[in-house]
């Protein structure tokens, strides 16, 4: 096989099951200690639910779907299972997730109701994504990747595509599905969409990369005022930190342009004028795109310790421990150095002891505002650089900044 072709599959593997980011090494006998719900697993929030995963380290890592009622904290097991679960999605009270079969060298993807009353499997594939006419699948054989759709009610498929490995779903928008391919051999990455109603892939925009080490992806797209925008870059080093690039395909025109370099953030956050973005050069440094004047400009928020700064549409929030009794977070307007600033938007009474780190930020799902707070263990270094987590915990706030509920 390749080099080029083994670094394909260990990005996959990577990018999806992101085991890198997870402690590893853990002894059994802590196993009873060790259930948490990380940052970076799928999550998703639907009709005032969260749906989360939780994973157990001990002798055997279990892995575990709950469904959280925000409004009453209780929380319902939908399923177990003994493999990795690397994505989950949701339609018409139905869960679908897949996880990979070792043994069998294969990515299997199942259902269960949200009532945890009927699970099935679906189908021997990668589950990419779902909208009202059906399943998206790929399934990978040697170097290829063959993309089909199914109906809910059939296992009759369609082949939509025959590719590489590293055809990947990227985003739904309105009725459009967005899809990405790299191809080696002419160094062409392609961004593709397709309709409910199409059987094949249609080809939106292909950009020419060169690459030796490492594989490029499309990692986010929105359409702004009819315009599409586009992120594609890669990811690097042992911490497997993102670079990416911003660029605009103009509707009327059908030209591209370069908006923005060197981007640390996969996603693009933007509102119905502008894209806030937060490069490499600097990180004191934030810019605003407006979308309609097509001008750049930036302003200076200075950030310390393990503050965080997360742009999210309209406003940008900023969380930090006190190294105490408190975490805050604090609002403010995107794209501004402060303004209608709301200090301690949010106040949660957390004790931190001195031998620990503690980190958290804010994300946003559905009409949630979640705020993972993180502590970590650097003196530990059975995990090396990356430390041992010693706890996670989730708080559920609304858009006002009130606390709702807790899971972990």
């Amino acid at each position: 096989m390749k080099t080029i072709t083994k670094q394909i599959l260990s990005f996959i593997l990577v990018f999806l099951v992101i085991s890198f980011l997870l402690p590893q090494n853990i002894p059994a006998s802590s196993a009873a200690t060790t259930a948490m719900v990380y940052e970076y697993a799928p999550m998703l929030e639907h009709e005032g639910n969260i749906y989360y995963i939780q994973r157990v380290d001990g002798e055997e890592c279990t892995y575990d779907i709950y469904r959280f009622q925000v409004a009453t904290g209780n929380k319902t097991r939908l399923i177990s299972s003994k493999k990795d679960i690397l994505d989950m999605m949701l339609h018409n009270n139905t869960l679908y997730y897949t996880s990979y079969i070792g043994e069998k060298d294969i990515y299997q993807t199942y259902s269960v109701s949200i009532d945890a009353k009927d699970k099935k499997t679906i189908c021997n594939g990668y589950l990419q994504c779902l909208d009202d006419s059906g399943i998206y699948y790929t399934v990978i054989k040697g170097n290829k990747s063959k993309l089909y759709k199914r109906d809910y009610d059939s296992k009759k498929a369609t082949l939509l595509y025959t590719g590489n490995m590293t055809v990947r779903f990227v985003k739904k928008l309105d009725n459009a599905l967005y899809f990405t391919q790299y191809n080696e051999a002419s160094s062409k990455l392609t961004l593709y969409t397709l309709m409910p109603e199409q059987t094949k892939l249609t080809v939106l925009t292909t950009d020419k990369i060169v690459m030796e080490r490492t594989i490029p992806t499309v990692s986010d797209v929105a359409k702004i005022n009819g315009d599409i925008y586009y992120q594609y870059g890669t990811h690097e080093g042992s911490g497997n930190y993102w670079y990416g690039t911003l660029k605009k395909l103009d509707s009327s025109t059908n030209t591209k342009s370069v908006i923005a370099e060197q981007l640390y953030e996969e996603q693009i956050y933007h509102n119905d004028s502008s894209i806030f973005y937060n490069g490499t050069d600097s990180e004191e440094k934030h810019y605003q795109y407006n979308t309609k004047t097509g001008k750049t400009s930036f302003y200076i928020y200075k950030t310390t310790g393990t503050d965080s700064f997360n742009i999210l549409g309209n406003d940008t929030y900023c969380a930090k421990s006190d190294g105490k009794e408190l975490i805050t977070v604090s609002r403010f307007t995107s794209g501004t150095n402060k303004k209608n600033l709301e200090k301690s938007f949010v106040k949660i009474s957390y004790k931190q002891k001195k031998e620990f780190d503690y980190s958290a930020c804010v994300k946003k799902y559905g009409d949630y505002l979640l705020i993972p707070v993180t502590c970590m263990d650097y003196n530990d270094t059975s995990n090396g650089w990356r430390g041992r987590y010693v706890s996670i915990t989730w708080y559920v706030a609304d858009s006002e900044g009130k606390i709702l509920a807790q899971f972990q």
